[in-house]
């Protein structure tokens, strides 16, 4: 599971709202064709060095409305630069020894560590906490 802070001022009814699903894919071009002409719309796009995010959104309009404040959740697809030439390419699920946290689904709150401890008060506990790995609770943005 991913816990992220919400975009300031963005108001919500609930505590928790589902946020994303997060898959892995092969070739970024052949998959967000798919997902387009099932009418989703690319709303983030975030390259780096080894990596990129799309995010995308089945949305009534064309907004400008920022993923971070959505309500309707998004589908992240995330491709491993590099893969796109691998025959043997296959998709984890983020709990194989080495590659987890790869998958996940996501969910906005007001703040990430008051969500964290409430969801431990619930008997869940964490692989990562909210400040471990390079992801920290509050300064959740990519650049």
């Amino acid at each position: 599971m991913e816990i992220v802070k919400r975009g300031e001022g963005a108001v919500f009814k609930n505590e928790y709202n589902f946020s994303q699903t997060m898959l892995r894919i092969k070739d970024p071009q052949k998959s967000l064709e798919f997902y387009k002409k099932l009418g989703m719309k690319v709303k983030v796009e975030r390259h780096f060095d080894d990596f990129s995010l799309y995010f995308l959104a089945s949305l009534n309009s064309d907004d400008e409305t920022d993923v971070k404040d959505l309500f309707q959740p998004v589908l992240e697809l995330t491709h491993n630069h590099g893969t796109e030439k691998q025959d043997d390419f296959k998709h984890y699920n983020g709990n194989e020894d080495g590659r987890q946290g790869f998958g996940h689904i996501g969910f906005l709150v007001d703040d990430v560590y008051k969500a964290c401890d409430a969801i431990r008060d619930m008997g869940y506990g964490f692989r990562k906490e909210p400040d471990g790995g390079s992801m920290k609770g509050e300064d959740e943005e990519e650049d």
